[in-house]
């Protein structure tokens, strides 16, 4: 009965602290978007754009979180506590960090909050929101891996975070058409399938996490190795849904060339994107 009773005051404790990061991740957010008005945005504009990548924020903020939680204890309670408020605090501070990087180097020529709170431009917010849950899902597994190792875990962040922008650029680079610009263009259908593409990389990165490594090279050829076989099926995913679930048409013709984007179809070739990712992760690793 005592154990019983330890187990309930502990879970109540780590979950209170977790409360309290929650919190603390709300605080950031506004002090690091403080020009953003969030209950006019929530309430009195009915922003679906800033509504998305909102909760994408702490979507990825409990991903960070669980990734933390579930890493390898040290058997002291009031230490693993410790540790859990430490890096859930490094974690908020990475994500908000990633999300302002992403948006100076890879879409410098817009303001993405400004197409989000001005304009509601959903497109932009689903990019925004792609991003926080990729990030999240790469830091989770890093938190996941690396908790007890500060240098190493900031080293793979740094490294994790490009390979997983160098996955949107490749998308980019296959497609006939720029995706970027069809994105800034407000193109949902685009937007959705690309989020699709992020969200899959980051998966095959957090994968490479979590692979048995004793060595920086053991990792590093490990994510790498995921990375590679993203590369590899992320058109032969696209040419499948093509071919297969549309035979007589083209995914470019539903999502570009015609009035209406066909939002279906972008969300079902992102939904392609994630679950190949996943099929790739649980067949290698095996």
């Amino acid at each position: 009965m005592g154990n019983q009773y330890q187990f309930i005051w502990q879970s109540g404790l780590f979950l209170l602290l977790c409360l309290v990061l929650f919190f603390v991740a709300k605080v950031t957010f506004k002090l690091v978007n403080s020009k953003i008005n969030i209950n006019k945005e929530l309430i009195d504009n009915d922003n679906i754009a800033f509504y998305i990548s909102y909760l994408a924020y702490f979507l990825a903020f409990v991903l960070i979180i669980g990734g933390v939680m579930k890493s390898e204890g040290t058997g002291d309670f009031w230490n693993e506590l410790k540790l859990v408020g430490l890096y859930g605090l490094i974690g908020i501070v990475a994500l908000n960090l990633s999300a302002i990087i992403k948006d100076k180097i890879f879409h410098s020529k817009i303001s993405t909050w400004d197409e989000i709170v001005t304009h509601q431009k959903v497109s932009i917010g689903i990019l925004k929101g792609a991003n926080y849950v990729s990030a999240g899902v790469i830091i989770s597994g890093i938190m996941l891996t690396e908790v007890n190792k500060p240098i190493e875990a900031l080293v793979f962040l740094a490294f994790a975070l490009i390979v997983a922008s160098l996955g949107f650029i490749y998308y980019n680079l296959i497609m006939p058409f720029n995706v970027r610009q069809q994105i800034y263009d407000g193109n949902i259908a685009v937007s959705l399938s690309t989020a699709g593409v992020q969200v899959a990389f980051a998966i095959l990165i957090y994968s490479g996490f979590q692979i048995t490594h004793t060595d920086w090279q053991d990792s590093l050829m490990n994510i790498g190795i995921d990375v590679i076989g993203g590369i590899i099926i992320l058109p032969v995913i696209r040419l499948i849904v093509d071919k297969v679930f549309l035979p007589n048409r083209k995914i470019t013709d539903e999502l570009i060339n015609q009035d209406v984007p066909n939002l279906g179809l972008g969300l079902f070739e992102a939904t392609a994107y994630i679950g190949g990712a996943l099929l790739f992760v649980w067949c290698w690793n095996l």
